[in-house]
């Protein structure tokens, strides 16, 4: 009878130290947390309601824009291009990044390159006056200097030259 209660304990004592051990290295590992949040840097956030964030030759903006009847989105970056064919001329919105074409040069649109370039813009909008800069049929780079004027955008277009006159493009984008 001892060594039957004897064996019984031991039994049991080994099924306890079985079921308590992994629970109590469960317990014993650091709890693991939500990862920690990076610091905001230039890039992560804009520091206030209309500030434009520029990252080498792309803009940045959180909200989304509109002009007119076109709604660009926020939370992106983008470059941006000229583009002008037989329906009128466009500034054109691109990836982030190195342009896809280098200031100065022109890319015809009917060709695989222009065609590819073109395909990759993700907004073309309409300006509001026909340009001369390039000539039909093709695209370039565009210098864009965007400035927070109360409660809207306005993209200056550089060097725009409209009918031998060289001036700045103006477009203003309200902020939603």
């Amino acid at each position: 009878m001892i060594v039957m209660g004897a064996r019984y304990r031991i039994t049991g004592v080994l099924l306890a130290a079985m079921l308590l051990v992994p629970a109590w290295a469960a317990l014993a590992e650091p709890q693991v947390g939500p990862p920690p949040k990076p610091k905001p840097g230039p890039t992560a956030r804009m520091p206030g309601p209309g500030t434009i964030v520029r990252q080498g030759d792309a803009y940045c903006f959180d909200r989304p824009a509109t002009l007119g009847n076109i709604a660009v989105a926020g939370g992106r970056c983008y470059t941006f291009y000229l583009l002008r064919n037989s329906a009128g001329s466009f500034l054109g919105f691109g990836p982030p990044g190195p342009p896809m074409i280098p200031p100065g040069q022109i890319v015809r649109l009917n060709t695989p390159a222009g065609a590819k370039m073109n395909g990759r813009l993700f907004y073309t909008v309409p300006l509001p006056r026909p340009i001369t800069t390039i000539p039909i049929g093709s695209m370039r780079f565009a210098d864009v200097r965007i400035v927070w004027e109360g409660g809207r955008f306005v993209f200056h277009v550089l060097g725009i030259t409209e009918e031998a006159n060289q001036r700045d493009l103006e477009m203003p984008f309200m902020q939603r």
